[in-house]
């Protein structure tokens, strides 16, 4: 993501982060890893139950798969140091247009599986497809 911010803004969108940990927490990390979007506090997991995000098993976390992806991703120099909140909290994307309608969303299957930004780039182009297309029609 941080790759393609430049990508994001020429769409005309704005990526916000939501972090679980506090405002401190949050600052901390987007410092940290460099993170060049700003991030929502959201400790209480608000937004997560808000857009439906799903929760892991707690077989799941030790789940060979799981482990091995967890340590493919240290390996690279990915780590991302001691977890803070719901360790079982599954991460989400969630694409809201200005007119406030989602307009894409994915609902991992676990806690390595991303989407992508190209899939999230296609979802704001067709977004904006569409939005253009009603106007001119009037719709």
């Amino acid at each position: 993501m941080r790759a393609r911010k430049a990508d994001f803004e020429k769409a005309g969108s704005r990526v916000v982060l939501v972090g679980m940990g506090t405002p401190a927490e949050c600052a901390a990390f987007l410092k940290k890893f460099d993170v060049p979007f700003p991030m929502i506090a959201d400790p209480q997991q608000a937004l997560y139950r808000q857009f439906h995000l799903k929760r892991m098993s707690a077989l799941g976390v030790f789940s060979p798969k799981i482990a091995f992806k967890g340590l493919a991703a240290m390996a690279r120099g990915s780590g991302i140091g001691k977890p803070i909140g719901d360790i079982l909290q599954l991460p989400g994307v969630v694409v809201i247009d200005s007119g406030g309608r989602i307009v894409f969303s994915h609902q991992p299957a676990g806690p390595a599986d991303h989407a992508g930004p190209d899939a999230i780039l296609r979802a704001l182009a067709e977004s904006a497809d569409r939005s253009s297309s009603s106007a001119r029609t009037g719709s």
